[in-house]
């Protein structure tokens, strides 16, 4: 024993040399593999970004304020392809495309039970995913190939709606992420049992052939701290241009989220295509490209699907334009809910009575002298109607308008119609004695000539009344022969001046027709319409206004004064 003990003995020690080089060796090679290799553990998140509208009323991508109507819904089957989804950079600097490719199902719909009201739901299908790279870092596991993305129940409430007559669409709404994904799919949030909450609200309105829609949003999620980056809540923003009509539309979107725990934007660029195939249904195509390598956001997608949204007659609604029923001007443009002969759709101020020739708006009057600035020559200056708000002229000073002054050049005074007063100069003569007093001469007897024959609001035919009081008036001239008539037609101060002048004239002209059929020689009488210009009275009251539509006789014969 004791001889083999010794060779025994010196083989052990050349063995256990040998192993200790061989070990040696061995971890010298492979310490900067495996330091190289090394990236810390990744936690489950959910990597889908793909935000999408069920309803589509306006927008495949993006909402749009815009709800579907009452009892109307839509369902919707979705497939796509997308790259570049999960990259993980280990310590040697190298990126491990930890999910490459993914292909992905979606079953969504939505429905309105009641009006302004819209709910939806989407449940994302993980049908195929993969990569490489994971099995050479410590403390990844490479992700299961299928599995259940987070199941998303939403609502969306219209705020304003075109339909009612606000300027866009404004709603608001809330999708809810349930708990339901595949953790190692990559399916859901690791924390807080995977649910998510997502408010926002919308925008939109129809611009011509195009309907323009905005979005912005909070997605509240788990933080989940990640090998390089930290995972979590995001603000979420969408931008979408998108054709109307009924044929091929198209649309382009811009998905933005920036993240809340990270200097993290995610930022994608999607168009979409969509043609109605018949019998309510509608095939649609989709395909984007991202900018940065946010997890989540694909190189590229693509996805096409089907949707199904069968013809619905909305509801019959209460007709608000009927008599006596709230409503806005916009939203029963045929109606003038002012009262001032303007339509609520061509009235420029629907809710405040104003002229036709203004637009529906009231006139101003800067001068004060009741014409109205658009009609008054002279706006800053007070002036009269029958000069167009200018003052009348006056060439002689004396304060009697020209064209009632029977001596526009020389002063005179209003008793003598404008004319200066010839006084003769007395001669010399030994004083009278005063002459007796004289009782007052009597008040003269008016005359059939003095009655004013009245018309009714923008009319110009005679009343019973009045053609008896015409007949008086026509015995009373055949008994004075030397009489000659100036048949002056009025009318009182509503309505366009214009239109008046042209009734007074009528009025006139209507007068003088009777009294020529009851005898009275027509050369005898001139007719002249005055319009609203020269009142016998005020023009605030309707009695006032009625005792200004009226025709007054001025008679005159060779050497007197005319006499009204």
């Amino acid at each position: 024993m004791a001889w083999w003990s010794g060779p025994r003995r010196r083989r052990s020690a050349r063995t256990q040399a040998r192993s200790r080089a061989l070990v040696a060796l061995l971890a010298a090679f492979l310490a900067p593999a495996v330091q190289a290799q090394s990236a810390g553990p990744i936690t489950a998140m959910d990597l889908e970004r793909l935000r999408f509208n069920p309803a589509a009323t306006d927008s495949l991508l993006v909402d749009t304020g815009h709800v579907l109507p009452e009892g109307s819904y839509r369902l919707m089957l979705m497939a796509g392809y997308e790259r570049g989804i999960l990259l993980l950079r280990g310590s040697d600097g190298v990126d491990r495309s930890i999910i490459d490719y993914r292909v992905a199902g979606w079953l969504a719909g939505a429905w309105s039970p009641v009006e302004r009201l819209e709910l939806s739901a989407r449940l994302p299908i993980i049908i195929a995913q993969g990569g490489s790279g994971a099995e050479s870092l410590v403390g990844v596991t490479a992700p299961t190939s299928f599995g259940l993305g987070t199941p998303e129940l939403g609502a969306r409430y219209a705020l304003l709606r075109r339909e009612d007559g606000a300027p866009v669409f404004l709603g608001l709404g809330l999708d809810i992420g349930l708990p339901g994904g595949t953790a190692s799919a990559f399916g859901r949030q690791n924390g807080w049992a995977g649910f998510q909450f997502a408010p926002r609200v919308a925008v939109g309105r129809e611009v011509g052939p195009l309907s323009l829609g905005a979005s912005a949003g909070v997605r509240i999620r788990s933080m989940e701290v990640e090998p390089g980056r930290n995972f979590g809540s995001e603000l979420e923003q969408g931008l979408v241009v998108a054709t109307r009509g009924e044929g091929l539309r198209a649309e382009i979107a811009l998905e933005a989220a920036e993240s809340l725990v990270a200097p993290d934007v995610a930022l994608e660029l999607l168009g979409g295509l969509r043609l109605p195939v018949g019998h309510g249904f509608e095939a649609f195509a989709l395909a984007g490209h991202g900018f940065t390598d946010i997890p989540g956001t694909p190189s590229f997608r693509v996805a096409a699907g089907i949707a199904w949204a069968p013809p619905h007659a909305p509801p019959a609604r209460e007709d608000a334009c009927k008599e006596g029923r709230s409503h806005t001007p916009e939203q029963c443009p045929e109606l003038d809910d002012d009262g001032d002969s303007v339509a609520n759709a061509q009235d420029r101020c629907p809710l405040e009575a104003g002229a036709v020739d203004n637009g529906g708006c009231p006139d101003g009057d800067s001068d004060g002298d009741g014409v109205v600035d658009r009609q008054d020559r002279c706006a800053s200056e007070p002036g009269l109607p029958r000069y167009q708000g200018c003052p009348a002229p006056d060439a002689d000073g004396d304060g009697i308008p020209d064209d009632e002054d029977a001596c526009p050049q020389e002063a005179g005074v209003g008793t003598n119609r404008g004319c200066p007063v010839q006084q003769e100069k007395p001669t010399e003569a030994p004083p009278a004695e005063p002459p007796p007093e004289q009782a007052p001469p009597p008040e003269q007897a008016a005359l059939p000539t003095d009655h004013h024959v009245l018309f009714p609001v923008g009319e110009s035919s005679l009343q019973e009344e009045e053609k008896r009081q015409l007949d008086a008036i026509a015995d009373y001239l055949k008994a004075h022969p030397e009489l000659s008539v100036r048949v002056e037609g009025h009318t009182d101060s509503t309505g366009p001046e214009e239109l008046n002048r042209t009734l007074s004239q009528q009025r006139a002209d209507m007068v003088r027709e009777y009294l020529i059929q009851r005898g009275i020689e027509g050369s005898r009488m001139v007719a002249k319409g005055y319009g609203s210009s020269r009142p016998v009275t005020g023009n605030s009251t309707p009695e006032e206004q009625r005792a200004n539509r009226r025709v007054e006789f001025v008679t005159e014969s060779a050497g007197e004064a005319p006499r009204r």
